[in-house]
Parts: C-alpha cells; sequence; structure tokens
C-alpha cells in the first residue's frame, strides 16, 4: 500500500475516535451512530497495527459506504481523498 494512503487511512482512524468521543454521553439517543462507526473502523485500527497486511480496502469503504447513507457521514471520505492529495503533491 502506498505511504499516502497509509497517512490517511491513519488520520481516519483519528477522526472516527473523535466522531465517538464528540457523540457526547454514550446514551440511548447515540447509541447506533457510535455503534456503527466503531464496527467501521476496528478492523482499520488493527490494520495499521499490523502495517496493513490482509487489510481488505473494499471492505472498509462498504462499511463506511453505510455510514454515509444512514448518517450523513461524508466527511470520512473527504478526509481520505484530501491526505492522499496532500501527501501526493
Amino acid at each position: 500500500m502506498e505511504e499516502s494512503k497509509k497517512k490517511a487511512y491513519l488520520a481516519l482512524n483519528y477522526q472516527a475516535l473523535l466522531d465517538i468521543k464528540n457523540s457526547g454521553e454514550f446514551n440511548a439517543s447515540n447509541y447506533n451512530r457510535v455503534f456503527r462507526i466503531a464496527h467501521a473502523f476496528h478492523n482499520l485500527a488493527l490494520s495499521i497495527t499490523e502495517n496493513f497486511v490482509g487489510f481488505n480496502e473494499e471492505n472498509f469503504w462498504s462499511s463506511v459506504n453505510g455510514l454515509e447513507r444512514e448518517f450523513g457521514s461524508i466527511h470520512y471520505r473527504e478526509l481520505f481523498e484530501n491526505v492522499v492529495n496532500q501527501a501526493e503533491s
């Protein structure tokens, strides 16, 4: 995997943790969103520690697409593309 994409995935992992942290008190109203973010990103965190060996980008982005559809969370894809573009320039 290209270094620019590795850097972008690190940024995504950090952003997901911020989104969970900034969701406020964990309660019934935000449970599904917080759970879905954690579910989408938990394998990414493991893959980062293993230098992306066996990481399936298609499966990861499928989960992120679900977040986009259900919660309008388009900022993950935008962040990824911005970091990749900055790292490549």
